[in-house]
């Protein structure tokens, strides 16, 4: 990208596409589970999604669908190094239908409607090198997932960030992306437990210091947290004191932005083992019903 064509994208909007970031420093949070769940149902109701894996450890990318990479496709990790486009590295998600045929491994899944996918290969060898990739100046700068995003505007509907339990530069990167007139929000998966309840506390911090820094000031970059999700949240037969009380402490403290609960059910595990998001794999199951109220919440009702 030429020094003109890159100060151009780095100050014009993404006025035509929404961008949803799933962040919290807190693993296990159903970051993973939220952005792929969510993906498959705005694709299904007929919006055109692409989905960003900026985790290294690739869940979103394996229940997508890429496991396996195919010689010479392009990831995550080869935009970082400005060895591809944003654009070059997107594919269709997919889930797998089918034993995998080592003649045809392709050949096993079947494509998710309107769904794709910038993946993480989880066998690159630089695939926990981020942090290394994103300081080096012959690599992508502070504003790459920005600028990718911008020369892809208009293509998606919504563009949904699946970030790492950090707050390093590949996440902030995905902050980046949301400026005044974008609209888009940072949105935590949260668990019912006090620690990943004073974590909502670190995030708002985190934005904070972002929209604080004039470097980001001056271009109008202000990341927020709109809404907040919990999941796995207690019911009947799940549940101690301690979730149950951070739970009402949660809807006490955020209940204003709480989006519709999502709550604990045995589903949600199986999408590592199966690779394969929650609506397709079990639609009718209690997380695939909830996620459709949190895309309703959402804005996103059906259009086709």
């Amino acid at each position: 990208m030429t020094a003109s064509i890159a100060h151009e994208a780095r100050i014009r909007t993404l006025d035509k596409t929404r961008v949803l970031v799933f962040a919290l420093k807190a693993g296990g949070t159903a970051k993973t589970s939220s952005c792929t769940s969510l993906a498959a149902i705005l694709g299904a109701r007929g919006y055109k999604v692409l989905v960003i894996d900026l985790d290294p450890q690739c869940n979103s990318s394996q229940i997508l669908g890429y496991r396996r990479f195919r010689d010479g496709q392009p990831g995550i990790i080869q935009v970082m190094k400005q060895e591809a486009s944003l654009q070059e590295a997107v594919v269709q998600a997919r889930y797998q239908a089918d034993e995998i045929d080592p003649e045809d491994p392709d050949d096993a899944y079947d494509p998710i409607e309107n769904v794709y996918i910038v993946p993480a290969n989880s066998n690159d060898p630089d695939v926990d090198e981020a942090e290394r990739l994103l300081n080096d100046p012959k690599c992508a700068d502070s504003y790459w997932l920005r600028e990718g995003l911008a020369d892809m505007d208009g293509q998606w509907d919504a563009v949904l960030i699946d970030c790492p339990a950090t707050y390093g530069r590949a996440t902030v990167t995905a902050f980046v992306a949301l400026d005044k007139n974008v609209d888009g929000e940072v949105i935590p998966p949260i668990l019912c437990t006090l620690k990943e309840g004073d974590a909502l506390v670190r995030l708002e911090k985190k934005l904070q210091e972002i929209r604080d820094l004039r470097k980001y000031a001056v271009k109008g970059i202000q990341p927020e947290m709109k809404r907040v999700l919990v999941c796995c949240a207690p019911n009947s037969s799940f549940g101690r004191a301690e979730h149950w009380k951070t739970l009402g402490e949660l809807q006490e403290t955020y209940g204003d932005v709480l989006l519709p609960l999502i709550h604990w059910s045995g589903v949600i595990p199986s999408i590592y083992r199966d690779e394969c998001p929650v609506p397709i794999l079990a639609p009718n199951s209690m997380p695939a019903q909830e996620y459709n109220k949190v895309a309703t919440a959402l804005g996103f009702t059906q259009i086709s």
